[in-house]
């Protein structure tokens, strides 16, 4: 699926393979299982709820380990990679 410019409203989306560009979804679940890659290019998010399962979760569960075990810096510097922010100074 690829979509253009369009609004989504009260729909199930699994993002997996799929490709959205100006979208906007509202009171939408959207799932990501990370079996496949996604594009979201400036996507609008409004009161919706977020699934994580497969995949995607392992990566989710793997950084909650990480930190409660003590490598914050590295969980930090990916969010800050994430959010564009420069490394931080070691």
């Amino acid at each position: 699926m690829i979509a253009y410019d369009q609004t989504f409203k009260d729909a199930k989306f699994f993002l997996d393979g799929k490709s959205f560009y100006r979208c906007r979804f509202e009171r939408c679940e959207i799932v990501i299982s990370g079996f496949m890659g996604c594009m979201l290019a400036d996507p609008r998010f409004v009161d919706c709820t977020w699934t994580v399962n497969g995949p995607a979760q392992n990566v989710f569960q793997l950084l909650i380990e990480l930190y409660k075990a003590g490598a914050t810096d590295l969980v930090e510097a990916t969010f800050d990679q994430i959010r564009g922010k420069q490394p931080r100074p070691r």
